[in-house]
């Protein structure tokens, strides 16, 4: 190929996966990194306000479209900065490629003190799948490929190099690349057919099959099987929040999803089904940790496990068959084996229409909550009206807030894959507006809002300069309830009326709408229901950045004692309420 710097050769290695753009902030660190980038046709460097949302982007982007995504940071502080954006990612299984500069090559690895020089393989290995350092320039393009291969086989993940100074600007002579295919595999890995055949039979003797589809089905981009396998047994299907859309909110079955998030009726299917397919799923905090209250104590129960990452088969529930495989190939085995069997098995068409009239009721017992005309505004009456606004439109959405998350997955519905996005294994505070910006950059042409609260809002809000100079004309809809709502109301339920006296957790009374204009964006405040459907299609019509400030009345959800039961299990604390009743 020529002679080429380091720096050059990390592009050009990126360029071979098909990666379109970089995130991150520049500085002296990446100087020959920013030249490469420069220099590269098809490849964007995109500069965020904080390097933590620069992680996020990369993981907004990789959630969005399925890709790899990239972002990249300097030496020292700005690598400590990243790290913080990778931790969801990790916990998500997001497959995301973080590059950090560092200090020259015979300062670091070990230290001497120079400035900004910062031990970033040890700060990474937590947070990712898997890092290294590049100590020779000739294995830069290795290593790239061996990222690539470790982030995208098996349980994706974020994986991390860190490249010192020196040697991103040092030359070489190197040769053509070898397509990905050469180095990684791109094929789908299929499950045991013996294991699969078996599954079949339990579940066409099933009279309440359950398929719960987890973070997995989405990776392996499975939802259609998913959703055959639910209508060809009459089965009920539901998602935890990572397999959101996986079972669309039109089905004439929908009773919910996001686990307990989608109410009384999702813990009433997991405690009478009799056989549960957990597709891609790992039985995390929304499941109940695979425990009551969410779960049932119910050693009748079959349980079917299906994960391409072996080790969590049987890891938190007992099970009666776990099959390692690629989501979609599994799925796809297991339909053919259906037709094998004749089909249709003896699942109770009456159970799974008896939880669509449980969750009717369900939503019909929320009504008071909403409110009236005449205000003031309640979390539930805003999520709503936001839900019913953008029901028709292919909207992508993030969900960024404590109280928030609780009425989003009630009234914010999924009805596709990769429409609504929830950070549901750490619930990261502020990744919502970075995560939007990169969906806006994926894709253009659709609706995309971040439903947040002023909390989560206030974390990442300097990210309006950067929606702002890219034209990223996201919606974001605040529910400002004036302070850390979800917070203070554990606080009360835990400790009595009390419990806030002397305790900080209140904002000021900042106008998040005329802060939006300073950025050069569009600005409104919302105070009636009746404005909120009329200013979301006046942001949009602005085709700005917009932020729509919302004076929202906090209202506990339903389902907050049941998040109480499961987040302190196992705590001496006398526990708010307890999970609504089942049926």
């Amino acid at each position: 190929m020529g002679e080429y710097t380091g720096a050059d050769m990390v592009v050009k290695a990126l360029k071979n996966e098909g990666v379109r753009h970089v995130f991150g902030i520049s500085g002296h660190g990446l100087v020959a990194l920013m030249e490469a980038l420069r220099k590269e046709e098809g490849i964007d460097f995109f500069s965020t306000r904080h390097e933590e949302n620069a992680g996020h982007m990369a993981d907004g982007w990789a959630r969005a479209t399925g890709e790899i995504g990239v972002c990249c940071s300097t030496v020292g502080s700005g690598a400590a900065n990243l790290v913080s954006g990778l931790y969801e990612a990790y916990v998500d299984s997001s497959p995301v490629l973080a590059v950090t500069a560092n200090t020259q090559s015979f300062q670091s690895y070990p230290f001497v003190g120079a400035l900004e020089d910062i031990d970033s393989l040890s700060l990474f290995r937590p947070v990712t799948k898997w890092n290294a350092g590049v100590h020779h320039w000739s294995r830069i393009p290795e290593l790239v490929q061996r990222a690539f291969r470790e982030a995208l086989t098996g349980r994706p993940g974020p994986v991390h190099l860190d490249i010192p100074l020196d040697i991103l600007c040092q030359k070489g002579e190197a040769g053509e690349l070898p397509i990905p295919q050469n180095y990684r595999s791109t094929g789908r890995l299929r499950g045991d057919k013996g294991l699969i055949d078996k599954a079949a039979q339990i579940l066409l003797d099933a009279e309440r099959p359950l398929l719960v589809a987890g973070g997995g089905v989405i990776a392996s981009e499975a939802w259609e099987e998913f959703q055959r396998l639910a209508d060809t047994l009459g089965a009920a299907a539901t998602s935890t929040p990572m397999g959101s859309g996986s079972i669309s909110a039109h089905h004439a079955r929908f009773f919910g999803d996001g686990g307990w998030l989608g109410g009384s009726t999702v813990m009433q299917a997991l405690q009478e089904a009799d056989v549960l397919v957990a597709v891609g799923c790992h039985f995390s905090s929304w499941l109940g940790l695979g425990k009551p209250p969410v779960m049932p104590a119910n050693p009748n129960q079959k349980i079917i496990q299906i994960d391409i990452d072996p080790t969590q088969i049987g890891k938190k529930v007992a099970i009666e068959i776990g099959i390692a495989g690629d989501a979609k190939a599994v799925l796809a085995d297991l339909l053919f084996a259906f037709e094998g069997y004749g089909g249709k098995g003896r699942a109770d068409e009456r159970w799974a229409q008896g939880l669509v009239e449980s969750y009717r009721q369900y939503l019909k017992s929320l009504e008071p909550m909403l409110g009236d005309e005449t205000g003031p505004i309640t979390m539930a009456r805003l999520a709503k009206e936001v839900g019913e606004y953008l029901a028709d439109k292919d909207a992508m959405l993030t969900v960024d807030g404590g109280m928030v998350f609780h009425w989003a997955f009630t009234y914010l519905h999924a009805y596709k894959p990769r429409r609504r996005f929830f950070c549901a294994g750490g619930g990261h505070l502020g990744f919502g507006q970075p995560c939007a910006n990169a969906f806006k950059i994926a894709y253009p042409e659709r609706p995309v809002v971040n439903f947040c609260g002023d909390g989560a809002f206030g974390l990442t809000m300097q990210e309006l300069d950067t929606a702002a100079r890219h034209n990223l004309a996201v919606v974001h809809v605040i529910n400002n309830d004036g302070g850390w709502g979800m917070c203070k109301a554990g606080q009360l339920a835990l400790y009595g009326d009390k419990a806030l006296e002397g305790i900080d957790q209140d904002f000021s009374a900042a106008n998040y709408a005329e802060i939006a204009k300073g950025f050069g964006c569009y600005g409104e405040q919302i105070e009636s229901p009746l404005e909120i459907k009329p200013a979301l299609e006046r942001a949009f019509k602005s085709g700005k950045p917009a932020v729509l400030d919302v004076k929202a009345q906090l209202v506990p959800h339903p389902m907050f004692g049941v998040m109480a039961q499961v987040v302190f299990q196992g705590v001496p604390l006398s526990l708010p309420g307890g999970p609504p009743p089942v049926g």
